[in-house]
């Protein structure tokens, strides 16, 4: 695995994401209380909260496109995927329609949090999902 201690709070802050994303696909938690919840549990020098932020309401607003990038681009239906392997797809798709980092980044990330958070096969179905778009 590459070194990324330097990255290491954009890689806690994608890690809390994902679980915050999780969390409102689960429950449909809205993003206010999500802020709150995480801010409380996690420290600010670790996490970064403005990126957090901007992620957690781009999930809210472009809510359609996610989804219709899912279902149409990916061509994945919803009984297909696992709800944790969703979170981090949308992930994926809001840190590159936002530019948040480079696409080859943001597979690589993404990647690596499935092999983090989901089964161990599920990396494949990830990098093929997010190579589509």
């Amino acid at each position: 695995m590459k070194n990324l201690a330097k990255h290491k709070i954009a890689v806690k802050t994608r890690e809390v994401l994902v679980q915050a994303i999780y969390q409102h696909l689960f429950e449909k938690t809205p993003s206010k209380v999500i802020l709150e919840q995480f801010k409380k549990e996690h420290r600010p020098e670790k996490v970064d909260f403005k990126r957090f932020k901007l992620c957690v309401d781009a999930l809210i607003k472009d809510n359609e496109v996610i989804e219709e990038t899912i279902s149409k681009k990916m061509k994945i239906k919803e009984n297909e995927i696992e709800l944790i392997d969703k979170a981090i797809l949308c992930l994926g798709i809001i840190e590159m329609n936002n530019k948040m980092a480079p696409r080859t980044v943001v597979i690589d990330e993404c990647i690596r949090l499935t092999k983090k958070f989901s089964n161990p096969e599920s990396y494949k179905f990830i990098n093929a999902s997010l190579d589509k778009i």
